[in-house]
């Protein structure tokens, strides 16, 4: 969907201009948001920074948690059911560009939203669902255009997996087109090879963050032309073998296996007559098979110990034989009834142990399981006795993270100090609902990671509202990224510019951009390139970022190379398109830069001039990076 009729035009002023539209002379438009419980009011703060006016309404006067928000907008509200068109055109619902609906009740957004879509057919609609109201949501965002369903709940999981991964460096986001990943590496060292960039934010451009792709489309492609398998490649490659190759066997299997070998061949050396151990193994298996009378009978002269024996062996195939009924019952049972046994983790295997995950356990346990981690699941109702208990069944296993993700913020720190005591290396991840300052309480507390839902999901909802599509929502070092997805427009301020600029210029990191033309998706595109019209661009940055590219805001160049080359060199002319291709200038004007003297290159990005000197050093031409001096 694209965002650029709601996005301000370059021309606007910056966020906290009171007459940012001043230039276009139009007022700009107001942005209503009902529904002012926690998630209301932290996206009234998020969005003051913004410079666009906000309405609130609510069914009933909200309890302000904060008393600069009560001052701000406690007498512009308007009360009354959001589901009423009389109550929406009473707080300007006609005239807003985006209406933000995140009321508790789903259901009650959901209608709303249907009468906000037809008072007012242009406006950015979110709406906040979850449960089974998020299935219908999705339905409606494909019939009904410009709107967005947000699930807070479901925003958190990728926070949560980042922050439970045993190494905090790295975090993993897989491409659209699935064939590589973008992994955001939270270390000063730069990778060793492939194409990777420093991470940039508007107050820290080129801290020592780098993203770096990954098992990319870069890598060597197999033959498409299918070979036929050799047999022992087909055997090799059936689902059955390989399934019993990763399974180990346990401890009872093997012993079971002895016991049965061993009755089996004390069996064949008791029941056999004169050397007839023919004869011997069919009394053995008929005995294991549960049966008493006839094998016996084969025997001419069964000794008393022989008919003792042969009880022993009838008792025992009895024993074996309800094993086997009942195992193939429970097989059958489970196969029609849909129902599974939890596999028992492998031995030192790398685990993570979700408490009271709810609806949150599948994406998150997606999100760890495609790193290779498994996720058991346990509960909080037994207290910390049951905690100890589902710790003591992991105690084969490599424990890596806990998290705890029910509803009470206390029993959930209490459930992970408990772990911190016996497991001081696993990372512990809680889950505060609504709670603000939650990168404090985890500071304060040391070692546990403490993440807001509330806070990150009103990230999401304030981008969603200026017509971004959210992704998901990483962590790095303790802050929120929002992977954002961009349809470009020609009226868009991100259109026509560099790869470089819009990185320096509004501190945004381009993960992939997807050619309109070719379709062609690239990760981790070249600094040089320029977007276009129609492009689709997936980027990773935080609400600064976002509200520079809503203002139109770019911070220009505030670099320069200096370089000195000697004149009548063989390699001029390439040195030339080298420059060229770098300053967007033809290479017959850059003729005289080789004269032996000193020249200095316009303003350029940061990571523009610091890629040219490195290929102006390959041709050993004599060059530096300095700061640009207006």
């Amino acid at each position: 969907m694209a965002p650029g009729p709601l996005r301000s035009d370059p021309s606007s002023g910056f966020p906290g201009d009171p007459t940012p539209n001043a230039g276009r002379g139009e007022p700009p438009h107001a942005l209503l948001v009902c529904g002012l419980g926690a998630l209301g009011q932290a996206c009234l703060q998020r969005l003051q920074g913004f410079g666009v006016p906000l309405t609130g309404c609510d069914l009933r006067r909200p309890m302000w948690r904060s008393p600069e928000l009560e001052q701000e907008f406690g007498e512009r509200l308007v009360f009354g059911d959001m589901r009423q068109a009389a109550v929406l055109r009473r707080a300007g619902v006609e005239h807003c560009r985006a209406v933000l609906l995140l009321s508790q009740d789903s259901q009650v957004n959901l209608e709303a939203a249907l009468q906000v879509r037809l008072l007012n057919p242009e406006a950015e609609v979110v709406v906040r669902a979850s449960g089974q109201e998020q299935g219908l949501g999705q339905l409606l965002e494909q019939r009904l255009p410009n709107l967005a369903v947000v699930n807070p709940l479901m925003l958190t999981a990728a926070a949560l997996a980042a922050s439970l991964h045993p190494d905090a460096a790295v975090t993993q986001l897989t491409t659209a087109s699935g064939n590589g990943s973008v992994v955001l590496l939270a270390g000063g060292d730069e990778p060793a090879s492939g194409p990777h960039r420093r991470l940039r934010t508007p107050e820290h451009a080129g801290e020592p963050l780098h993203i770096a792709l990954h098992n990319g489309p870069g890598r060597a492609q197999a033959d498409p032309r299918p070979k036929e398998p050799l047999p022992w490649q087909r055997l090799q490659r059936w689902e059955g073998w390989s399934a019993l190759r990763r399974r180990p066997i346990s401890r009872p299997m093997a012993a079971a296996a002895i016991v049965l070998i061993s009755a089996l061949a004390l069996g064949v050396a008791l029941f056999s007559e004169q050397g007839q151990w023919r004869r011997g193994l069919v009394v053995t298996l008929g005995l294991l098979q549960g049966e008493y009378i006839d094998p016996l009978n084969l025997l001419s002269r069964a000794t008393e110990l022989q008919l003792s024996l042969g009880l022993l062996y009838a008792l025992l195939g009895t024993v074996l034989t309800s094993c086997l009924v009942a195992l193939i019952l429970e097989r059958l049972l489970s196969n029609r009834l849909g129902l599974q046994r939890p596999q028992r983790p492998r031995r030192g295997s790398r685990q993570v142990l979700l408490m009271e995950a709810g609806d949150i356990a599948e994406p998150l346990a997606a999100l760890l399981s495609a790193q290779g981690i498994g996720v058991q699941h346990g509960g909080l109702q037994d207290g910390l006795a049951g905690v100890r208990q589902r710790l003591h069944s992991l105690r084969h296993t490599e424990l890596v993270g806990i998290a705890a993700l029910s509803n009470n913020l206390l029993t959930n720190m209490q459930a992970v100090l408990e772990v911190q005591q016996h497991h001081p290396r696993a990372r512990l991840a809680v889950l505060a609902h609504a709670m603000a300052a939650s990168d404090q309480l985890g500071t304060l507390l040391g070692g546990i990671t403490v993440i807001s839902g509330m806070d990150i999901a009103a990230d999401a909802v304030v981008a969603t509202a200026f017509g971004e599509r959210v992704e998901r929502v990483v962590r790095v070092r303790g802050e929120h990224h929002l992977v954002v997805r961009y349809q470009l427009t020609p009226n868009d301020p991100l259109t026509g510019h560099t790869v470089a600029r819009l990185e320096n210029g509004y501190g945004l990191n381009v993960l992939t951009l997807q050619r309109s033309r070719s379709g062609q998706l690239t990760a981790i595109p070249p600094l040089e390139w320029q977007v276009h019209a129609g492009d689709e661009l997936t980027v990773l940055a935080n609400l600064r970022s976002l509200q520079r590219v809503e203002a139109g805001q770019m911070s220009p160049p505030a670099w320069r190379v200096e370089l000195r080359g000697t004149a009548g060199r063989q390699d001029g002319f390439v040195v030339q398109q080298v420059l060229a291709r770098f300053l967007g200038l033809p290479p017959g004007a850059l003729l005289n830069w080789l004269d032996g003297q000193w020249q200095q290159t316009d303003a350029l990005d940061q990571d523009v001039a610091e890629l040219l000197a490195r290929e102006l050093q390959r041709y050993r031409i004599d060059c530096r990076v300095v700061p640009w001096q207006r």
